[in-house]
Parts: structure tokens; C-alpha cells; sequence
């Protein structure tokens, strides 16, 4: 009898267990994670010297921020001076040399994307990207 009973006690437990594996591969598993959905915000075109002394080389550029966070839009444009007013005060630390170097672009949307982070005290996942189209450089 009680060789009945364990056997009927595993029987039930095995299906229990089968039951469980089932209805989880069945659900779908692991929650899938939701796709990063990226925004743009777009600043208007803008002109600015650059810190060249021997010239008067000017630039020619449209800073794009891409970001994670659909309310960033509304925050970006709370902030669109000080932002505008701070690329331009990196325009013009830039020397029309250091851009003309390897990655010389890319460390100029650094320093302008750890600026926004920083300035809107933010991060790396909610601002993702800076994009500078078109990239002039006169004179």
C-alpha cells in the first residue's frame, strides 16, 4: 500500500512538473525586451569662427541629438539656449586643425554630447548620438 501511494505521490509530482515546463515554453519563456526606440531633436543651422588666430575660419554645421527618452524633447527645448550657446563656445575652442585629424569630427561630438549629458544632468542611454550635418569649414 504504501509502494501505491509513493508511486501515485511521483506520478503526480512528474506531471505537475511536465505541466509547468509546458505552460512556460507554451507563454512565450522569457520576457522579450522592448525595442529601443531612438528620437531626434534638430537644431537649427548655425555659423561660428573658429579658434584659429591666423585666420578668420568660420564653420557651418547642424547639431542633431538622437535620445531614448520621448520626454527629453520637451527638456531640450526648456534648455535650446544654453545648449545653442554652449556649442557655439566649443566651436570656438576648436581649432580647424583638430578637426582635420583622425576622429577629429567624432571628439567634437564628444565633447559636445558629454556637454549636453552633463549640462542636463543625464546619461549615455537617454542621450545616445550627436550628428553635425552639414559640416563646413571657410575662409
Amino acid at each position: 500500500m504504501n509502494k501505491k501511494i509513493l508511486i501515485i505521490v511521483g506520478v503526480v509530482a512528474l506531471l505537475v512538473i511536465i505541466g509547468a515546463v509546458v505552460a512556460v515554453v507554451l507563454l512565450g519563456g522569457t520576457p522579450k525586451e522592448k525595442p529601443v526606440v531612438y528620437y531626434e531633436y534638430v537644431f537649427a543651422e548655425e555659423y561660428s569662427n573658429l579658434a584659429d588666430q591666423d585666420s578668420k575660419k568660420i564653420i557651418k554645421y547642424q547639431v542633431t541629438i538622437e535620445y531614448t527618452v520621448e520626454d527629453m524633447g520637451a527638456v531640450f527645448d526648456i534648455n535650446k539656449t544654453m545648449i545653442r550657446n554652449n556649442i557655439d563656445e566649443i566651436m570656438r575652442a576648436t581649432l580647424a586643425e583638430d578637426l582635420a585629424k583622425t576622429n577629429g569630427k567624432q571628439r567634437l561630438r564628444d565633447r559636445i554630447k558629454n556637454m549636453i549629458i552633463e549640462e542636463l544632468e543625464s546619461d549615455e542611454e537617454v542621450i545616445t548620438n550627436i550628428y553635425i550635418q552639414p559640416f563646413v569649414i571657410q575662409g
